[in-house]
């Protein structure tokens, strides 16, 4: 086989589209895969022109190139072209074209070869085409977005900053957003940015941003990291934040309102409670005025209702006074061991019982331990009010990897399932003369402990309070 054998060969199976053609185009030869580039079949293209499958703004540029070759000035040229397919598609291609030589005829030719780009040029068009909806949706949102360096450096700012800060978006690239922040929140928003770095999953943080006229403003912002790194190996993240000064203020009135609702229910309460004792002692007080020899058994009753009503005014003042608790480490088995010797005293004079079954973990949780006494006294004391003679009250620890749980138990008459979710309501309460201000104060005493109180009964059957608190050791 002769060399001009071989390169036919290579031309007509190439699966690069090819072209070759005498200068003035009288004759042309296309391959198989020219042929499936345009939609055309080998036949068709015997009676087709370049200028056939040529997009109309490339064919000029095409045929001057084609001009200055003709003219010696280049010996060959490319460039990106349209081609216009059967189908009317349109599909990109570099062409290159190159003049040779043939020296068995001594007759020159021109071969054109198409290298097939329509697939990134459509994933470029439409990369572009995403970018600029993106950017239209960043740019007309009412939210400030962001796009950062790993250190915070703000590589874009969408306009919404003006709107919101009153500063110009190009006067703030490049610089860190710590600028703008106040000075008492910056460790905070420091820790996050770490963390973000550090694990790389988004958070919502809530900060002051400083406006440009010097005041300040409550901004809530959504961090992300995004997946390209800068020159430092840090990744990018992307910021999104929103001017909350107005859900801030709206949440404080509604909190006002919520306390001063809660204030109008708690003294609208204490007076009705404080009323009750209030009546006997006035009428026998005006009994006592009238009459010339005073009753002892009346008396007593007075004192009794005093009583009643210093206790209601101190559980109030218990319930309402700030607490300054001092958190230590607590080993709750001795916690528990010291109240019960207490209030075992009491409960065998009265006949009822006390078991307690200590930890074999002996656990630690941290906290004040003035506070939970007074939980345990009060949950311990209810429970023993709700059994007869000779029932028994159960405490009990159960350990779990992160937390404790105190369960005390009674084997009381139990709590109807329609008053369980009242439980801890100011002056709710199951006993006759309760005020429920105890069992709201230790509910209290544990959410502050970070806790948790749970309670199950079941009428006839008895009550158990489950008390969780973190474990620290």
């Amino acid at each position: 086989m002769s060399i001009s054998s071989i390169f036919k060969e290579v031309f007509f199976q190439s699966r690069i589209p090819q072209m070759v053609s005498t200068l003035d185009f009288k004759q042309t030869w296309v391959n198989q895969a020219l042929a499936e580039f345009t939609g055309y079949s080998l036949e068709e293209w015997e009676t087709l022109t370049i200028k056939d499958v040529t997009h109309p703004e490339d064919y000029t540029k095409d045929r001057n190139y084609l001009q200055e070759m003709y003219e010696g000035k280049r010996s060959g040229y490319h460039f990106e072209k349209r081609y216009v397919c059967k189908n009317n598609e349109i599909k990109y291609g570099i062409l290159n074209v190159s003049l040779i030589h043939d020296d068995a005829s001594n007759e020159k030719y021109l071969l054109r070869q198409i290298q097939d780009i329509t697939d990134k040029i459509k994933i470029g068009q439409s990369l572009r085409e995403s970018e600029k909806k993106y950017r239209l949706l960043a740019e007309n949102s009412s939210d400030i977005i962001n796009l950062h360096a790993g250190d915070g450096t703000y590589l874009y700012i969408s306009p919404s900053v003006t709107t919101t800060l009153g500063y110009d978006p190009i006067e703030m690239i490049g610089k860190n957003p710590y600028d703008y922040i106040h000075p008492d929140d910056i460790s905070f928003v420091e820790k996050y940015h770490n963390q973000i770095l550090k694990d790389a999953k988004p958070v919502l943080i809530t900060y002051r941003a400083l406006r440009n006229d010097g005041s300040y403003v409550w901004l809530e912002t959504t961090i992300k990291i995004v997946d390209n790194q800068d020159e430092d190996g840090e990744p990018d993240f992307i910021s999104v934040s929103r001017d909350i000064d107005k859900r801030i203020e709206t949440d404080r009135l509604l909190r006002r309102s919520e306390k001063l609702a809660v204030v109008g229910q708690l003294a609208a309460a204490v007076a009705h409670e404080i009323r009750n004792p209030l009546t006997p002692i006035k009428g026998f007080v005006q009994l006592f005025k009238d009459a010339e020899k005073v009753n002892e058994r009346y008396v007593n009753i007075v004192l009794d209702e005093l009583d009643r009503v210093e206790n209601i005014i101190s559980e109030f003042l218990a319930m309402a006074k700030p607490h300054h608790e001092r958190s230590e480490p607590l080993a709750i088995n001795h916690q528990l061991a010291d109240l019960i010797d207490l209030l075992e005293a009491e409960a065998n004079m009265k006949n009822k019982k006390i078991t307690f079954y200590p930890s074999v973990q002996n656990p630690k949780i941290k906290g004040d331990s003035n506070s939970l006494k007074q939980v345990f006294v009060n949950i311990i004391q209810n429970g023993l009010d709700a059994i007869e003679e000779h029932g028994q009250v159960v405490i009990s620890i159960q350990c779990g990897p992160s937390y404790v749980c105190i369960d005390v138990k009674d084997n009381g008459c139990g709590i109807p399932p329609d008053r369980l979710n009242k439980l801890g309501e100011p002056f709710y309460s199951t006993k006759e003369k309760g005020t429920g201000l105890g069992l709201m104060t230790s509910f209290n005493i544990v959410e502050q402990h970070q806790g948790k109180v749970e309670v199950e009964s079941e009428l006839g059957k008895g009550t158990t309070v489950h008390i969780y608190l973190p474990r620290i050791d």
